[in-house]
């Protein structure tokens, strides 16, 4: 039985007999672990009745990972922040062969697309203005709000944390017998910062291939799997790290200016983000060390690599070396 008619029957038990497909699932560009579809359904109402987004995961035991997902969008959109509202969780991978959600599909286009649309140096150079504006606007969203959804999708709080998002690096070392990572690892675990704020609903992969925009305006912020409860520097730290280290595809003779380039617009970023939020910025290395060692280990493991920022050799580099300078530690992949 095609993945159409599989979804067709799940839909149709959902919803009644009468649905059928407006227009049957597409695939759908992004996503390193997740396989995407768009579609439109026929004889559905209310939110099911516009565009629609399926996000199979690529791994069979990803359920928890469904309802973690899940309970975020429901305490973002039940706290007034913008992201698509998920109609159906299912964290069995029986009915499609893996875990799998299905959501309204914001209008528009990422952020990133749109800039590189427009042509114009300005409109690039307006995204860190932009994104620190978001991201402020995120991070007045109080933890509380996230544990009561993580309740009542029945996810434990204590694993959508930062001690929690440690340990998964330290289990996919293991299961990828990256022997080289393996005192990194055991650096994070062992230098654990006190959090210097409170927590907040930090989106775990913040950069503007995941905020939406039409016409010039937020549509919604997207790909919440990896949502974590805590200070605000922890969300800062990812985007700093893909800002300031994913492989941008520019050749060897072009990466000192675009560096430049990248530092000025990250500075740009923090100015804003602080004018408009608090950020206490002790354990932001401790941060940026976690997610540079799960970028290493990425580049390590065996899962889909198209279009991974991580993979190439100066990039590495790169990252083991900014880790060293945090942690003293030298680092092999």
């Amino acid at each position: 039985m095609t993945l159409e008619d599989r979804l067709l029957g799940i839909l149709r038990a959902k919803l009644g007999p009468g649905v059928s497909y407006a227009e049957p699932p597409t695939p759908i560009s992004g996503g390193f672990d997740t396989i995407i579809h768009g579609l439109r359904l026929d004889g559905a109402s209310g939110d099911w009745s516009g565009p629609l987004v399926l996000r199979i995961m690529t791994r069979g035991t990803s359920g928890a990972r469904v309802l973690r997902e899940a309970a975020a969008h429901h305490a973002l959109d039940c706290a007034g922040f913008p992201v698509p509202r998920v109609l159906l969780a299912e964290p069995d991978p029986a009915p499609l062969g893996s875990p799998f959600l299905i959501m309204q599909r914001l209008q528009g286009e990422t952020m990133w697309s749109a800039a590189a649309k427009a042509r114009r140096i300005t409109a690039v150079l307006a995204l860190p203005r932009q994104l620190a504006g978001i991201h402020a606007r995120l991070h007045r969203v109080g933890g509380d709000t996230l544990r009561e959804s993580a309740r009542r999708f029945g996810v434990d709080s204590a694993a959508i944390g930062v001690d929690a998002n440690v340990q998964s690096v330290i289990r996919r070392i293991e299961r990828a017998r990256l022997s080289g990572l393996s005192e990194g690892a055991r650096w994070l675990t062992e230098n654990r910062p006190a959090p210097a704020q409170a927590e907040v609903i930090c989106h775990g992969d913040f950069h503007p291939h995941n905020v939406m925009v039409a016409d010039g305006k937020l549509s919604g912020v997207i790909d919440w799997a990896d949502v974590t409860l805590a200070e605000p520097a922890f969300d800062i730290a990812g985007l700093r790290v893909i800002a300031l280290h994913a492989d941008q595809g520019v050749p060897a003779w072009a990466r000192g200016p675009a560096n430049v380039a990248r530092r000025l617009m990250v500075r740009h970023y923090m100015s804003v983000y602080r004018a408009a939020a608090p950020l206490d910025t002790r354990n932001l290395a401790y941060y940026e060390a976690i997610r540079m060692l799960s970028a290493l280990t990425f580049t390590g493991e065996d899962r889909p690599q198209t279009g991974n920022p991580w993979n190439a050799p100066h990039t590495k580099a790169r990252l083991i070396r900014q880790f060293r300078r945090i942690s003293g530690l030298e680092l092999r992949i």
